[in-house]
């Protein structure tokens, strides 16, 4: 009981100091919010537009994990078919010509999250993904041949609905 009264002062104190600056800086938090609010609506209309835009495209997306780059970029990278991007993210850097913050958005957005690589493909404004996660290890574990692998990812795209 004794501790609980030693703390009454604290708690005062505390609320006095804390009230007056939540009055003072809540136009300040209030003119954030609403800045924040409008500039991810603007990036949503912006990347729906980019995702318009770019229709049908079909992106191939890896990572540096465990140096797959390597029998990726030895085994796969340029035997796709030619209407697929690829996107190599080296740590949290990304590695495309194409625009950043989009691709960032379009992966930070995967809804199936089982590991890279990833297959996006755009459809009716629209990112639709794919993890080939399972499948490409398993190829290279086996020591599969890699031309399979290429057929499966081709075919994969393919398969990717909406």
């Amino acid at each position: 009981m004794k501790e609980t009264l030693k703390e009454i002062p604290l708690v005062i104190f505390l609320l006095i100091i804390s009230i007056p600056l939540l009055i003072l800086f809540f136009p300040v938090i209030l003119v954030y919010f609403i800045f924040d609010y409008f500039r991810k609506k603007s990036f949503k209309k912006k990347y729906q537009d980019y995702l318009l835009l770019i229709e049908g495209k079909k992106f191939f997306c890896y990572n540096t994990r465990k140096n797959n780059h390597h029998y990726i970029e030895k085994n796969i990278v340029g035997k796709l078919s030619k209407d697929i991007e690829y996107v190599f993210l080296e740590g949290r850097n990304l590695k495309s010509e194409l625009p950043k913050e989009y691709i960032s958005h379009m992966l930070f957005n995967v809804s199936d999250r089982k590991g890279f690589p990833y297959l996006i493909k755009i459809t009716n404004g629209k990112a639709i993904d794919k993890s080939i996660s399972s499948q490409f290890y398993n190829f290279k574990s086996q020591n599969k041949n890699p031309e399979d692998l290429i057929i499966l990812i081709n075919n994969s795209f393919d398969n990717l609905k909406p």
